[in-house]
């Protein structure tokens, strides 16, 4: 069964999936897969023709660099999901094939679950929870950016209500982790997915 984990930006999810493996169950994460993506030599060669974000001496794609370009111009940013959603949407589902054949149940923590087509796959969907200005205050003491910027990654992803719609569980991270820490403590004792099967 793969149980999917999303969110908007710094509600909490890298937290709760963390606590998740901790726990004993293996987390596909969509954001390591992105990265992985990136050093495919095709990838860094559709980015370059595309969004004229050129690899470095090290033959990497600087993330900043890249996030600077996409975040503030909507048709770059559709330009970079036409590039790496396809990819990463064949990997996650080619490592949740292998962990599949070890473990009954596989989470998956992705932010953009929606935009990569990758709710077709999964059987149950978390949504991390929390208000905007918690969100936003995260980001400002996390990434070290401006408001404008924090509020401008917001508004690139789905909006608090369009998660919330679309979640078989929530797990409200407004609280703290301790709070959330115990939701999710009560979720994988009671595994509320399997009645979903």
């Amino acid at each position: 069964m793969l149980i999917g984990i999303t969110g908007g930006i710094a509600s909490g999810k890298s937290t709760v999936s963390k606590f998740i493996e901790n726990n004993g169950y293996p987390v596909i994460s969509a954001d390591k897969i992105g990265h992985e993506v990136l050093e495919l030599d095709n990838v860094k060669k559709d980015i370059a023709e595309n969004l004229g974000v050129f690899p470095d001496q090290n033959g990497k794609i600087n993330h900043k660099e890249l996030s600077k370009v996409v975040f503030s111009n909507a048709q770059k940013l559709e330009l970079l999901n036409k590039i790496m959603h396809p990819r990463m949407l064949e990997m996650i589902l080619k490592r949740f094939e292998k962990l599949s054949r070890f473990r009954r149940d596989v989470f998956v923590e992705a932010a953009v679950l929606f935009e990569i087509g990758l709710e077709k796959h999964v059987d149950y969907i978390i949504v991390t929870d929390c208000p905007d200005e918690i969100r936003i205050k995260r980001l400002l003491e996390r990434d070290h950016i401006s408001f404008e910027e924090a509020k401008k990654r917001l508004n690139a992803q789905l909006s608090r209500e369009e998660f919330l719609k679309e979640a078989d569980y929530v797990v409200d991270t407004s609280d703290g982790i301790k709070h959330a820490f115990k939701q999710v403590s009560h979720m994988l004792k009671l595994k509320v997915w399997s009645g979903k099967i």
